[in-house]
């Protein structure tokens, strides 16, 4: 085999190499999944929140008012994004209770992307970079 033709192969195998990956990564930033032109609010407890990468995960328990306790989980920013914007892990904790801005699935299971929440101990609004909205505030949004 000729080098102009190893040279050639070895390029070809690059390149679907390259083209492979990049559309995994492309697809793993999708926000299909989430209504990005709803805003809804849900009140209650923090179960979990985990500040990782490549994204954050908020867990929290909300009471229904059929008194039925679903679990939401929220995703938001990754760590560096959220600390540039100032945010910090011991910021919110177990058992915390919030008011949490988010859009939800699109297949209406309970989760959604994190765009804000309420401290309801202190009124200090976390935001977490999910975008639309006012951040920490209801307004317009439909209440859980």
């Amino acid at each position: 085999m000729t080098d102009l033709r190893k040279l050639a192969l070895r390029t070809l195998a690059g390149l679907a190499l390259a083209g492979s990956v990049g559309g995994a990564a492309f697809a793993h930033h999708s926000y299909s999944m989430f209504d990005r032109n709803k805003t809804i609010t849900i009140e209650g407890a923090v179960r979990a929140w985990e500040m990782t990468n490549p994204h954050s995960y908020l867990w929290v328990t909300v009471m229904r008012k059929d008194g039925v306790t679903e679990v939401w989980g929220m995703e938001g920013a990754g760590v560096s994004a959220l600390q540039r914007a100032g945010v910090r892990k011991s910021e919110v904790k177990p058992g915390d209770k919030v008011k949490v801005n988010l859009h939800p699935l699109r297949d209406g299971r309970t989760g959604g992307q994190l765009v804000s929440l309420v401290l309801d101990s202190t009124g200090r609004v976390v935001n977490f970079g999910g975008g639309g909205g006012q951040p920490g505030r209801p307004d317009g949004a439909e209440g859980q």
